[in-house]
């Protein structure tokens, strides 16, 4: 854990250092201190550090939510986009968008909560068979996913107006985020991960049979849709700021357990720093691989993590 803090100490100013405009290390630590340094101070201050946090945060959130909801139903292959949380998120998000103009920025998180929560409740009443069936809960979300994905592409087909927040908002990107988006996640990320932490005797002891875990005084069902609802309330809140991001939830909390094992103790925090170290390095290498264009964080996310979720899909027994 210290090293993987001290690693996205590191990174923070080396991305500020990326982008249309190069700009040396020195120059970066100097506007952290003082916004009014320079030119590139004020790039800097005003333009890539607000991105840097939301994508920080943005990472964090995702890959905690994937190892709650890895715990909740002792699947590999839980994660919030592979489960049609995230997509859930974006219907929502997408109809408020659509329906309400100038929809505030600052109701978005609560609108994704919801929309994913939908989709989770969804996803989970059809998996369940005489208690959670994990190869019916992978199935389920993956059904649910599509299906979400096919209601929005619909919408923007068939919508006249008021598209052009929506597409913009659903391809996934970190580009434009400003200060309003880092005051927007920090409270949510600080509930929800200081919860998901509080939580990490529970999710150990749900690793062993129902059964047993019920024989050590855990209220199985109870403790399932507690994580349940901090795992919604991560998603949503990473999902309003960037958009849609997928398989960070899935290919992070593997790593983190190669590292930690199965303690959630450790696997918790090791996540929330890998999540954050991989949003921010895929959002650098999206702005300064083909710059002046960008590449949305959320395609180079998939591009990492969709044949890492076939390996998995492959090796699982469902």
């Amino acid at each position: 854990m210290a090293g993987l803090a001290l690693l996205l100490v590191i990174i923070v100013p080396l991305s500020a250092c990326f982008g249309d405009v190069k700009i040396p290390v020195s120059q970066v630590w100097e506007a952290f201190f003082n916004r009014k340094s320079s030119l590139n101070g004020e790039i800097v201050w005003e333009y890539r550090l607000p991105r840097i946090l939301v994508g920080l945060f943005v990472g964090a959130n995702l890959a905690v939510s994937g190892a709650l909801l890895q715990a909740v139903t002792q699947n590999p292959l839980a994660a919030p986009n592979v489960i049609g949380m995230t997509a859930g998120a974006s219907f929502f998000a997408v109809l408020a968008l659509l329906i309400i103009p100038h929809f505030p920025v600052s109701g978005l998180p609560f609108v994704t909560f919801f929309g994913a929560l939908f989709a989770g409740l969804c996803v989970y009443a059809f998996a369940w068979k005489k208690g959670m069936d994990k190869g019916r809960f992978a199935l389920s979300g993956i059904a649910f996913d599509a299906l979400f994905q096919a209601v929005i592409t619909g919408i923007l087909v068939f919508a006249t107006k008021g598209i052009d927040a929506a597409v913009i908002w659903l391809a996934g990107s970190l580009w434009g985020r400003t200060w309003e988006h880092v005051f927007l996640i920090v409270p949510w990320s600080v509930i929800g991960l200081g919860f998901a932490y509080l939580c990490y005797r529970r999710m150990n002891v749900l690793q062993l049979h129902d059964d047993v875990a019920a024989s050590l005084g855990l209220r199985v069902q109870a403790a399932r849709f507690l994580i349940f609802l901090i795992a919604v309330g991560l998603c949503g809140s990473a999902v309003a700021v960037s958009g849609p991001i997928g398989f960070v939830g899935l290919v992070i909390p593997h790593l983190a357990r190669l590292l930690t094992r199965a303690d959630y103790q450790r696997l918790i925090p090791v996540s929330a720093l890998l999540g954050a170290i991989l949003m921010i390095s895929a959002d650098t290498a999206g702005r300064t691989i083909a710059a002046p264009i960008e590449i949305p964080v959320g395609i180079l996310t998939a591009f990492l993590g969709a044949p890492y979720f076939l390996f998995l899909l492959r090796r699982a027994k469902l």
